[in-house]
């Protein structure tokens, strides 16, 4: 039997609404569930999740416009049928209406009691009937309540950045939040330099060119297949990395020879890229939590041919006195954050978070700052960061953790960065925003330890 990619999208998006699993996991498990699906109707299905994610505040606002039942009284998976049927229409002119229309119905149909297919033809009919009809916000009414529904962001992530930016700002912010990010790859100078690079992915990429900020970064413009397929890959001349991210390590500023500790790893960009900067020489100990983000990060390092990094299950949060006594030269946390800064990449996260989440996550940023502090050198650095642009994770935890931790003060990260970099540097914090720079949102700072008390 074939997948409907419609059917795949539906699946992910109620999934999603379970609230168990990322929407990475779900899109990776959905394709290797499905793994007949052509090129072509895998790129429908993520456009369906993607598109549906990034716009839903408005599609939302269409349905509560033409239907006669509240939605909140709707069950979660027809919304999704609707919000799906609606994307069809506002967003996809290649898909003729009456097939959005038909498609979204069948996806109903053996599942459901006879009147829910009714009505969710009856909902979309009136859509397409009347779809010039649709009365959207007010701007002068309620300016928030209409940017948030002009964007798809939700209410009180607009009040607070038009509190912090000014309207026309938070309105870039959201609209470019709305935006496919362009893939960023770094070199991996173990192999090859950038120029190098570019040369040999130019005849497959004729819009690739390097990055602004960082030195090892290049941009594919108007490449959208599988990079996996693309000269080098296979062979570690390169991994996909955002522009921001690469300049964390560039903070980090890590020396061949040295001790350094990753400890909130991941999937190990940042870890690759400071082993990277080392030559492969020293050591690195990386910690995660998750077990299967390491098995991919040992899997990069092989690739890469990257040698000096040493993998450990752990949860930062608690001791780390099993260590062995280790003092490291320099220490990266980072930290697990609400990934405000990543919407563009992931937009469910617009729709999962809650002003709740941001002091939560802040109290678990301060412990993991409290675990690794006794772990530094006297003279050595702390780098400390997030892909949030929320004060309460960055500038509110550095300055409690100062007042805890008087021995460390911040530096100025001007030296250490790559030249360009120097103007995104605001208060000694560097600072990178989707609708300034192109970058993911990145929030980071640079501390060193002093003499201990």
């Amino acid at each position: 039997m074939f997948a409907n990619p419609r059917q795949v999208a539906l699946s992910v998006l109620d999934e999603l609404d379970k609230g168990q699993e990322t929407l990475d996991a779900l899109m990776e498990r959905a394709f290797r569930k499905h793994f007949t699906l052509e090129r072509r109707d895998r790129a429908l299905t993520m456009e369906l999740v993607y598109g549906v994610l990034r716009q839903r505040a408005r599609l939302d606002w269409v349905i509560d416009q033409f239907s006669r039942t509240p939605r909140e009284k709707i069950e979660p998976l027809v919304q999704n049928v609707l919000r799906l049927g609606i994307y069809q229409m506002l967003y996809m002119d290649r898909i003729p209406s009456s097939a959005a229309v038909n498609e979204s119905v069948n996806l109903v149909k053996v599942s459901h009691p006879e009147w829910i297919p009714r009505f969710v033809n009856g909902v979309l009919r009136a859509v397409e009937r009347r779809r010039e009809e649709i009365k959207w916000p007010d701007p002068k009414e309620d300016l928030p309540a209409w940017l948030a529904v002009e964007t798809s962001h939700p209410l009180w992530l607009v009040e607070r950045w038009t509190g912090r930016y000014g309207a026309d700002e938070a309105r870039d912010l959201c609209e470019s939040n709305n935006k496919m990010p362009v893939l960023t790859i770094r070199a991996n100078t173990l192999r090859l330099k950038r120029d190098q690079l570019l040369q040999f992915l130019r005849k497959e990429v004729p819009a690739i060119v390097p990055s602004f900020y960082s030195p090892e970064g290049l941009i594919l413009k108007g490449f959208y297949g599988n990079v996996s397929g693309l000269t080098g890959y296979k062979t570690g001349w390169f991994l996909v990395q955002d522009e921001s991210s690469q300049l964390v390590s560039h903070l980090v500023s890590p020396q061949p020879g040295e001790l350094i500790l990753d400890a909130c790893a991941g999937l190990g960009g940042k870890t690759t890229h400071l082993a990277q900067m080392m030559r492969n020489l020293g050591r690195i100990l990386a910690l995660d939590i998750h077990g299967g983000r390491l098995e991919r990060l040992k899997e990069n390092s092989t690739r890469l041919g990257i040698q000096n990094i040493e993998v450990i299950k752990k949860d930062v949060t608690q001791s780390l006195t099993d260590l062995g006594g280790k003092k490291f030269d320099r220490i990266l946390v980072d930290a697990p954050c609400t990934g405000l800064g990543v919407i563009r990449r992931n937009p469910d996260i617009k729709w999962r978070r809650t002003p709740e989440d941001l002091p939560i996550m802040a109290e678990r940023q301060g412990r993991l700052l409290d675990e690794v502090a006794p772990l530094l050198k006297p003279g050595g650095f702390l780098v400390y960061a997030t892909c949030s642009l929320e004060p309460e994770e960055n500038e509110k935890v550095i300055k409690n953790f100062l007042v805890r931790h008087p021995e460390f003060e911040i530096e100025d990260p001007v030296s250490v960065l790559p030249p360009k970099a120097g103007e995104l540097v605001e208060d000694n914090f560097l600072r990178t925003y989707p609708h300034r720079h192109g970058t993911d949102g990145f929030t980071a700072v640079r501390m060193k330890k002093g003499a201990e008390s």
